[in-house]
């Protein structure tokens, strides 16, 4: 079932991001897609910003 919730939010996070305009959205609909493990290409074609935290696990 969790399979399906995500796959079907991946469709429509897709789908919006194809449509929207605002770069505001565009930006939290890729980090929303990032998050469900989306790979970048699927997720409007333009590289992912890094992080919003730095990675300090050294």
């Amino acid at each position: 079932m969790q399979n399906f919730i995500r796959d079907e939010n991946l469709k429509l996070y897709r789908a919006a991001l194809a449509q929207s305009t605002d770069e505001d959205q565009r930006r939290v609909l890729r980090e929303l897609l990032g998050l469900l493990g989306d790979k970048p290409s699927q997720a409007g074609g333009r590289p992912q910003q890094a992080a919003l935290a730095p990675d300090r696990s050294v």
